[in-house]
C-alpha cells in the first residue's frame, strides 16, 4: 500500500511538471507567434506565347530577421504531390529601395530570404512557366490565363492568416472572372489570408464570356471560356446550371456565400476532363466542345462540383482545412466526401429534370460494371481507398505499378456507397429518411454550430462520425454495414438493396461477345500490347504478362485485325495458340478461352415489386 501510494504520488509530480512545461513551451510559442505582415501580391500577365507570369510579393511591417517564401506542394481537392516548385524561375528578393536581399533555397520548396536588412520591406518576385489546362495547374496563353493560386502564389511561412491584397496586371481588354470580383473589369481585391487566395481560381481572358443569375438571394455567375469558335451559344450550359443550383439548393442549408462563380473551359486538346471545388467557386475543364457534345459532361461535372460547396469545403474530414501544403494530408473519409457527392451529382442531375430516372438508373448501371471490372475491389476498402489517394490521384507515376488490378477508386465505390446507404436508411426508416438528412445532420453539426477559426467556420470529422450520423438518422446501427463494404471488402449487396426498391441489377453478354482472354491491350503497329492482365484469367493461368506484345492468334497475325475480333472465332473453352513478343523474343503459348464476359449492365424494375418497394422507388427517385 504504501509503495502504491508513493509511486502515484510520483507520477502525479511528474504529470504536473509536464503540465507546467508543456503550458510554458506553449506560452512561448505564443510570445513569440511573429505581428502580421502587410502582405500585396502582384500577378502580371505580359508575354502570352512565353506561358510565363510574373509575381511580386511585397511584405510590409517585417520584424523577422529573415522570411521563408514557399510554394505548395499539392493544390486541395487533388490529393497528389505535384510540387509546383518546379516551374518557378528567375526568383530574386530586394528591400523598398531596391537593393538585392540575400537568399537560399531550403529545400524544393522553400526560398529563405535574409531580411535582417530589409528595413522592415521585403520584395520578392519570380516567374511561374503555366501551360497546363486542369483544375491543379495554371495555363497562360493568347486567349486566356487560368490561374489556379496554390500552382502560383507562394505563402510567407508563418503569415497564412495575414489578410493580403491581390492585384492583376493584364492587357485592358482582358476581364477578370473569379469569386473575388465585383465586376469583370475590377483588378484589385482584398482577400482575408493565403488559403482564401489560393482557394480562388482566376479566369482572365479577353475571349470570356459570362452570365448571371440570382437564386436564394444569392448571385452566380456562369463563365466560358472554349477554343472551339463554333462554341458561341451557352444558354443550355447556364440554364442547366441554373437547375442543378435550384436541386442543390433546395436539400441542402443555404449556403453561407453572397456569390458562386463557375468557371468552364472547353479545349479539345486536354487529355482528360478535370473538375476542382473551391469555397465559392469552380473550376471545371471539359475534353471537346459544347457545340460537339459536351453539355451533358459539363453539366454532370458542376453539379458534383457544386455539391462540394457543403460537401468538402465546408463539412470536410479532418485533415481537410487548414492544409499542410508541404506534405501529403491524409484521410480515410474521401468515398464519403468525393464519393458519396458523386452519387448526389447523379441524383440532382435526375431532382432537377435534366435526366429521367432511366438516365439515373443507367448511370448507377454504369458504375456498378465499373467496380465489378476492378480486380482490386477484392484487395482495397474504401477507405484504404481513399487514404491511398496520395498515391493514385493523378500522381505522376515514375515505376511500374499493379493499381489496375490492385486499386479501387474512391469516387467509384464511394458513389455506390452512397447509392446503398441511401437505400438502405429509406428501406429501415419506411421512407421518413434517406442520405440527404445524414448529410443535413453532419453539416449542421460540424460547420453551422462550429466557432469560427481564421480558415472559416467549421471542425473536421472523422470516420466514426459519418457512423454515428448514420444511426442517429436511421435510429438503428450501421456498423456491420461499414465493417463489410466501408472498411472491408465484401462484395457490395446490390440485389439487396436495389431489391428494396423494387429493382433488380442484370448483367449481360454483348451481341456478337466472344470469348474472353482476360486483358486489356493498345495498338501497336505490330500488334497490340497488354497493359494489364486480370487475375484469375486464362491470360493468366495460361502465363502471359502486361508488356507482352501480341503479334499472331493461330498463327493470323493482328496487324489487319484487332485482338477481340480475332477471338470471336472460336467458342469459349478452345485451346488457341498466340504468339507474342517479350523482351525482344518471340514466344508461343497455347491459352484456354474463357467464356464470354458480361459487359452490359442495367438497373431495371423487378417483375413484381410489393406496393411497398414502389413507394418507396417513388420516394427516392422523386417521382411527382
Amino acid at each position: 500500500m504504501g509503495n502504491c501510494f508513493h509511486v502515484k504520488r510520483a507520477r502525479i509530480i511528474r504529470l504536473g511538471v509536464a503540465v507546467i512545461l508543456t503550458l510554458g513551451v506553449r506560452m512561448a510559442m505564443f510570445a513569440q507567434t511573429p505581428p502580421g505582415l502587410e502582405l500585396s501580391y502582384h500577378l502580371r500577365l505580359a508575354r502570352p506565347t512565353t506561358h510565363l507570369v510574373e509575381v511580386e510579393i511585397s511584405a510590409a511591417k517585417v520584424s523577422e530577421a529573415a522570411l521563408d517564401f514557399v510554394l505548395p506542394a499539392w493544390a486541395p481537392g487533388r490529393y497528389a504531390i505535384y510540387d509546383f516548385a518546379k516551374n518557378v524561375q528567375e526568383f530574386s528578393a530586394r528591400d523598398g529601395q531596391g537593393h538585392v536581399l540575400p537568399w537560399a533555397k531550403l529545400d524544393k520548396l522553400t526560398w529563405h530570404v535574409d531580411a535582417s536588412r530589409a528595413g522592415g520591406v521585403t520584395l520578392v518576385r519570380y516567374l511561374v512557366y503555366a501551360n497546363d489546362l486542369t483544375g491543379s495547374f495554371s495555363q497562360f496563353d493568347s486567349t486566356h490565363a487560368s490561374i489556379t493560386g496554390a500552382s502560383v502564389f507562394m505563402y510567407v511561412a508563418g503569415h497564412k492568416e495575414d489578410p493580403v491584397s491581390l492585384t492583376v496586371e493584364a492587357p485592358a481588354e482582358w476581364k477578370v472572372v473569379s469569386g473575388f470580383s465585383d465586376s469583370l473589369e475590377q483588378r484589385v481585391f482584398q482577400v482575408p489570408n493565403y488559403d482564401v487566395l489560393i482557394d480562388t481560381p482566376l479566369e482572365v481572358s479577353p475571349e470570356v464570356k459570362v452570365e448571371q443569375f440570382v437564386e436564394g438571394g444569392k448571385t452566380f455567375h456562369v463563365a466560358f471560356h472554349s477554343y472551339s469558335e463554333e462554341d458561341t451559344d451557352f444558354t443550355k450550359l447556364s440554364a442547366g446550371v441554373r437547375k442543378i443550383v435550384q436541386s442543390e439548393m433546395s436539400m441542402m442549408p443555404k449556403p453561407d456565400f453572397s456569390r458562386y462563380v463557375f468557371i468552364f473551359h472547353f479545349a479539345p486538346d486536354v487529355s482528360l476532363g478535370d473538375g476542382m471545388e473551391h469555397l465559392n467557386s469552380t473550376h471545371i475543364v471539359v475534353k471537346g466542345s459544347l457545340s460537339g457534345g459536351a453539355l451533358d459532361e459539363a453539366l454532370v461535372i458542376a453539379a458534383h462540383e457544386f455539391f462540394h460547396a457543403w460537401n468538402v469545403k465546408r463539412l470536410r474530414p479532418q485533415a481537410l482545412g487548414p492544409f499542410d501544403y508541404t506534405r501529403e494530408n491524409y484521410t480515410p473519409s474521401l468515398w464519403f466526401a468525393e464519393g458519396v457527392t458523386q452519387y448526389y451529382s447523379y441524383v440532382h442531375m435526375l431532382r432537377c429534370g435534366l435526366w429521367r430516372s432511366g438516365d439515373f438508373l443507367q448511370h448507377l448501371a454504369d458504375e456498378i460494371r465499373s467496380l465489378e471490372f476492378s480486380p482490386g475491389r477484392k484487395l482495397m476498402s474504401a477507405e484504404s481507398s481513399s487514404f491511398n489517394a496520395w498515391f493514385y490521384d493523378r500522381s505522376p507515376q515514375m515505376q511500374e505499378t499493379n493499381f489496375a488490378n490492385a486499386t479501387v477508386s474512391y469516387y467509384n465505390k464511394g458513389a455506390l456507397l452512397g447509392l446503398l446507404l441511401d437505400l438502405e436508411i429509406r428501406s429501415r426508416t419506411q421512407g421518413r429518411k434517406s442520405l440527404d438528412d445524414v448529410l443535413r445532420l453532419m453539416y449542421q453539426k460540424f460547420y453551422e454550430t462550429t466557432p469560427s477559426s481564421y480558415y472559416g467556420s467549421g471542425r473536421g470529422y472523422e470516420e466514426k462520425d459519418i457512423l454515428e450520423a448514420l444511426n442517429a438518422v436511421s435510429g438503428s446501427d450501421f456498423t456491420s454495414f461499414f465493417d463489410r463494404y466501408v472498411r472491408g471488402t465484401e462484395e457490395l449487396p446490390y440485389a439487396a438493396e436495389l431489391g428494396s426498391v423494387g429493382l433488380q441489377l442484370q448483367a449481360d453478354v454483348a451481341p456478337g461477345a466472344g470469348p474472353s482472354l482476360g486483358v486489356t491491350v493498345e495498338k501497336d503497329e505490330r500488334g497490340e500490347k497488354i497493359t494489364s492482365v486480370r487475375p484469375g484469367s486464362a491470360a493468366d493461368l495460361g502465363g502471359m504478362s502486361r508488356d507482352d506484345l501480341l503479334l499472331a492468334v493461330d498463327e493470323q497475325p493482328l496487324t489487319d485485325m484487332t485482338l477481340r475480333e480475332r477471338l470471336r472465332a472460336y467458342p469459349a473453352g478452345a485451346e488457341v495458340p498466340f504468339t507474342l513478343e517479350r523482351h525482344g523474343r518471340e514466344l508461343r503459348i497455347t491459352i484456354k478461352l474463357d467464356p464470354p464476359i458480361p459487359t452490359v449492365y442495367t438497373v431495371g424494375e423487378t417483375a413484381s415489386p410489393t406496393p411497398e418497394q414502389t413507394k418507396l422507388r417513388e420516394g427516392w427517385l422523386d417521382v411527382k
